[in-house]
């Protein structure tokens, strides 16, 4: 399984919780030109027939699936369940006009931020997805963008860690992952 965090956008540059229908930047773009490169060196000849590429259904994922798709000649199908952390009232919001204070009681894995999700729901939807594809999993191999957020909550469960451990560590965009897992 191949995890990729999408491409920069202008509000990742600005500390801006984003907002769905926020696009790449340009620089987003071409982090997604490389990424995109390195998976086909990757997969070679399996990303005809052996690889599905599941995206989360937000603009700027769906962007960087767009390029990886153009890439490897896949079609992208929607995984909502691989959205970001909801982050509700912050939505739109620059990190700084928040303070520092607020965002770390945020990071405690339980809260839930005013209109939005607790890092314990990404899990759980994480987990869902989990099931969902050791149950029907739609190719042998997968490609899956995301969010830097779930991408933490998913290399935490393939490590075997659970939600009260949880520690978001930094992934920069287009981060790639590559894990082997039993699905």
């Amino acid at each position: 399984m191949h995890l990729v965090r999408h491409g920069e956008t202008e509000w990742n540059a600005e500390r801006r919780f984003q907002t769905p229908e926020v696009p790449l930047s340009e620089v987003g773009r071409s982090q997604a030109a490389v990424v995109s490169q390195a998976l086909a060196k990757l997969l070679g000849s399996r990303a005809n027939g052996e690889v599905a590429l599941l995206s989360s259904d937000y603009a700027r994922t769906m962007e960087t699936a767009g390029i990886i798709s153009d890439r490897l000649g896949l079609p992208i199908l929607r995984e909502p369940l691989l959205r970001e952390r909801n982050f509700g009232v912050a939505r739109g919001q620059l990190y700084a006009d928040i303070g520092e204070e607020k965002i770390a009681s945020w990071r405690d894995p339980h809260v839930r931020i005013d209109g939005g999700e607790s890092w314990a729901d990404v899990f759980e939807r994480v987990d869902a997805l989990l099931s969902q594809l050791r149950a029907r999993p739609p190719a042998r191999e997968l490609v899956l963008v995301t969010h830097g957020g779930t991408m933490n909550v998913m290399l935490q469960r393939f490590a075997g860690g659970d939600i009260d451990a949880f520690k978001l560590a930094p992934l920069e965009n287009c981060a790639l992952r590559t894990v082997v897992i039993g699905i």
